[in-house]
């Protein structure tokens, strides 16, 4: 009964709503990749602040209704879309470029481009955005990257660096997106100490206090209800 109560739920276009939705993001993600991974960054981001405000103020015990700061997730809001979600995606092609995965070693050299090239200069912007929007100075941002810059990439290498080896070698690169830098109930002590990680993915990676923001694993191949001819991704 049960197989071919699905076969007539497929023939009528009845599949499940899960699988229906993650039909049409991946074909929003062929048909507007930027836009599409630019808005679920900023949607990620800005839910990974609530939510790491919420954590915070249930470790000190603090009424979660009181002094949250409605102003932090549209920061991250702001910054997922217009940054982590962009930057990720042309930074993930190149990286497909300057290290095919026919390139002896590419797994570990991608890693490396990845560590040591783009979380420092991802962490540094971030810093700098964050400081703008908030309203700061340039004495209140050089304050932070002195105490809060070394920290924060430390932290960023130690936990997510296995994490951003299956996110690079294993996930397809039209599906890869940003991956989170620190554990949603750190961001909002460490960034007002100075010493944050970025949001970011769906990020490139390093991107701050998102569990929610893992690499999104979706299956290669064909999407689900789809005909022989794909539609064509646009820039």
């Amino acid at each position: 009964m049960a197989p071919a109560a699905s076969k007539l739920r497929a023939e009528a276009g009845l599949e499940p709503l899960p699988r229906r939705a993650l039909s049409q993001y991946l074909r929003l993600l062929r048909l507007y990749p930027v836009l599409t991974k630019a808005a679920t960054s900023g949607i990620l981001s800005a839910l990974g602040n609530f939510l790491a405000q919420l954590i915070e103020k249930k470790q000190k015990k603090e009424n979660c209704s009181q002094k949250l700061d409605v102003s932090g997730p549209l920061r991250y809001a702001i910054y997922g879309f217009f940054f982590t979600g962009p930057l990720g995606h042309f930074f993930y092609l190149l990286m497909e470029r300057w290290i095919p995965s026919d390139v002896p070693l590419a797994g570990i050299k991608r890693l490396l481009l990845d560590r040591l090239l783009f979380a420092p200069a991802f962490l540094s912007l971030f810093f700098l955005v964050m400081n703008f929007l908030e309203g700061q100075d340039t004495a209140a941002f050089t304050a932070k990257m002195k105490s809060g810059f070394w920290p924060a990439l430390r932290m960023n290498w130690r936990v997510w660096t296995p994490v951003q080896f299956i996110n690079i070698n294993y996930i397809p690169v039209q599906e890869r997106t940003a991956v989170p830098g620190q554990p949603a109930e750190e961001e909002p002590r460490v960034w007002r100490r100075g010493a944050d990680v970025q949001t970011g993915p769906l990020q490139g990676q390093g991107h701050t206090a998102h569990l929610p923001h893992q690499a999104l694993a979706v299956p290669r191949g064909r999407l689900p209800g789809e005909g022989p001819h794909a539609d064509a991704p646009r820039s």
